[in-house]
C-alpha cells in the first residue's frame, strides 16, 4: 500500500508543481487544499500518512491549525519561501516535522520525503470507524465505513451496500444516517448517499454518478455538495 500524500498550498503554480512531483513518484496523491477549512475536510475525510504544507496559507501560518485542539499525528513537510528565524522557529515546534526552504528540485523534495518518513515511519492504523447493523441470526455486526459503498433509503429504513456485495438494513431515516458517518460519504439525492472512494465516473449530464456497474442517481439540489467534492479533489 502506497503512502498517502495530501498537499496544502494556496500558490496555484506551486500546487501544480508539487502535486506532478508527487503523481510521478511512488507516493499516493490523495488530494491538495489552498485552504485550511478544505485542508481538515480532506484530512478528516482521508487521512493522509503524510502533509506536505505551505506555512503561510490564505496570508496567516498554518502553526495554530497544527497546534489545535484536534492533534494530528502524521509527520509534516513545510515549505516556505519565507526565510527567516521566527518562522523556522515556530516550525520545529511541530512534532514529526522538517523544513523545506522555496525554490527547491524535484529530487531535493522526494529526497526530504524519504528522510521524514524513515525518521517518523507511517503506522498504518487498524482502527477503523463502523456502523453496527443486525446479522441473519440478529447478532450485532460491525461495518467499517471503507467497506461501505452506498446506502440506499426506502421509507424509513436504509439498505447499505458493501464491497462484498453484501446489503444490510437498519431501520432509521437517511437523513439521521448522516450523522453516523464522516467527511468520506457524500448524499448525492433524497435517497442515496455515496461513499467517495468507491465514485468511478460522474456524468453531470445525465445526473448520475457511476460506481463500479451501479448508476446512482444526482438528486438536483444536491448538485452543491457535489461541487464541493470536486473542488476539494481538484
Amino acid at each position: 500500500m502506497r503512502t498517502k500524500i495530501l498537499i496544502i498550498e494556496d500558490d496555484p503554480i506551486w500546487s501544480i508543481c508539487v502535486e506532478t512531483i508527487i503523481q510521478e513518484s511512488n507516493y499516493e496523491l490523495i488530494g491538495s487544499a489552498n485552504t485550511i477549512s478544505k485542508a481538515k475536510a480532506l484530512i478528516d475525510g482521508y487521512k493522509p500518512d503524510v502533509v506536505i504544507s505551505d506555512i503561510r496559507i490564505q496570508n496567516s501560518t498554518v502553526f495554530d491549525f497544527f497546534l489545535g485542539e484536534i492533534k494530528y499525528d502524521f509527520p509534516i513537510l513545510f515549505m516556505t519561501s519565507h526565510l527567516d528565524s521566527d518562522i523556522f522557529d515556530l516550525s520545529t515546534k511541530i512534532p514529526k516535522s522538517t523544513y523545506l526552504a522555496k525554490p527547491f528540485h524535484k529530487f531535493t523534495l522526494l529526497a526530504a520525503l524519504d528522510l521524514l518518513i524513515s525518521k517518523y515511519p507511517v503506522v498504518k492504523s487498524i482502527e477503523e470507524n463502523f456502523i453496527t447493523v443486525r446479522g441473519k441470526q440478529q447478532q450485532i455486526k460491525k461495518i467499517g465505513f471503507s467497506e461501505i459503498i452506498w446506502i440506499e433509503a426506502k421509507g424509513n429504513y436504509c439498505f447499505i451496500h458493501t464491497e462484498s456485495s453484501r446489503k444490510y438494513t437498519r431501520k432509521k431515516t437517511l437523513k439521521s444516517f448522516v450523522d453516523e458517518l464522516d467527511s468520506r460519504f457524500l448524499r448525492i439525492h433524497k435517497a442515496f448517499i455515496v461513499n467517495q472512494s468507491y465514485i468511478n465516473r460522474i456524468e453531470l449530464s445525465n445526473n448520475l454518478i457511476i460506481i463500479g456497474n451501479n448508476s446512482i442517481p444526482l438528486g438536483r439540489h444536491y448538485r452543491n455538495e457535489l461541487n464541493k467534492y470536486l473542488q476539494l479533489k481538484n
